[in-house]
């Protein structure tokens, strides 16, 4: 998609296309690929409803999102901690996602929004932490447990 053909954030199609990219991105990626295929059981399936709710909700205001996220990430992060350096690449993958499909307020609005989100995620995951290790990112790697 060149520059000039590119369209702010619709509706919840072009949140889904975008997700899609950016899972994409993530699933591939050396930092932080690792949460999605070691750590937890991930299916882009799945997970793309309802992540693809949590954003109309943001930036929609649908009111449609019905979920635990700050649950579900300290769940993670008990099992390989999520550091602030974690949340940095996710934005990242995030922000080159949007830039690479889509520009206009709306996607402003999100890079935003997610940045927010990241900050206070990493603050609270830090404070609630029992960790006894100062290398985040490595302790109590727990393999999920196959059927």
């Amino acid at each position: 998609m060149n520059h000039d053909s590119k369209h702010d954030i619709r509706g919840r199609p072009d949140i889904e296309t975008l997700l899609r990219h950016f899972y994409q991105q993530v699933l591939n990626d050396d930092i932080i690929g690792f949460y999605f295929t070691d750590i937890m059981r991930f299916s882009l399936d799945q997970h793309l409803p309802r992540v693809t709710d949590f954003w109309v909700q943001q930036l929609l205001s649908e009111r449609i999102y019905h979920g635990e996220l700050f649950k579900r990430h300290q769940e993670i992060h008990h099992r390989a901690i999520i550091s602030q350096h974690h949340f940095h690449r996710w934005l990242y993958l995030l922000d080159t996602s949007i830039d690479a499909l889509f520009r206009g307020p709306r996607c402003d609005a999100m890079k935003q929004r997610a940045k927010v989100i990241a900050q206070s995620m990493a603050t609270a995951l830090a404070d609630r932490s029992d960790s006894t290790s100062g290398d985040p990112g490595v302790r109590r790697y727990k393999p999920t447990p196959q059927p």
